[in-house]
């Protein structure tokens, strides 16, 4: 049975609120400045999106491709999980962001949020596109924090370090391949669903808002592949380090040798 309207938004938002504090206040106590933030924040990502991606995905695998549709209850459930998670996410970096990239990373936010809002209060209809893009977007997000948390913690642990090194290039294919390549399929195909008219043949989702869920999943996929394009560089960056501190190892074990074999 469904939960009454609000239910779940509300005492998601609390668990979401929990998960923060607790990952905050106990488990990365020890961790100093923004890392701390950021390593709580991904306890919250971690959890949404292994409940988000598996819910939509079953719902996307079992339920029919209706852009226009009515929402289901458990649509709604869904949505109000994932709208409580957003905020809560906007809530804390809104008050300790502290760089340029918070600015994209807070649109992007607000944005999510937005479309889940308006599909979900207000036009009532288009779900399965909700449920497309949740699934598709939070498929990545369990390796993603790890992947995070291990470059968070990797300049002083070195188990965080080689899980860092492991994660770089597999999250990165990934990620490219998911977003890079799928995304674009699957905002073609909303994209023309909803921009040529079949979603307003009877008035179900008011044209202007079509035309604004277009623009935040365009918004969205040029924030992809931007974050494609930094993660490959990153990831080059990285590699010629690694080359470099080997061959600085390489040649400061020579020097010793050569240094031992004259003494």
């Amino acid at each position: 049975m469904p939960f009454s309207a609000n239910e779940v938004l509300f005492w998601s938002l609390c668990l979401f609120a929990a998960v923060y504090s607790f990952g905050y206040r106990i488990i990365f106590k020890d961790w100093k400045g923004r890392h701390r933030k950021d390593a709580a924040n991904c306890g919250m990502s971690l959890l949404h999106g292994l409940v988000a991606s598996y819910l939509a995905g079953m719902d996307v695998l079992y339920t029919d491709w209706q852009f226009d549709g009515h929402n289901t209850p458990h649509q709604n459930d869904i949505m109000d999980f994932s709208i409580s998670y957003f905020l809560m996410d906007l809530l804390t970096y809104v008050f300790v962001g502290e760089s340029h990239e918070d600015f994209l990373f807070v649109a992007h936010h607000l944005a999510t949020v937005t479309y889940l809002i308006s599909c979900r209060y207000y036009a009532s209809h288009g779900a399965a596109s909700v449920m497309c893009l949740l699934a598709l977007g939070e498929c990545t997000s369990p390796l993603q924090n790890v992947w995070t948390l291990a470059r968070l913690a990797r300049e002083g642990s070195s188990m965080a370090r080689c899980v860092y090194t492991f994660l770089s290039p597999c999250f990165t294919l990934v990620f490219t391949f998911v977003r890079g390549v799928i995304g674009p399929l699957l905002a073609w195909e909303i994209g023309c669903f909803y921009l040529g008219g079949r979603a307003d043949n009877d008035a179900v989702i008011p044209q202007w808002l079509v035309c604004c869920w277009t623009f935040k999943i365009v918004f969205a996929l040029f924030g992809s592949m931007l974050w494609v394009y930094k993660l490959w560089m990153g990831l080059f960056r990285f590699d010629r380090r690694s080359i470099r501190r080997e061959r600085s190892s390489a040649t400061d074990g020579c020097c010793d040798g050569t240094i031992n074999r004259t003494h």
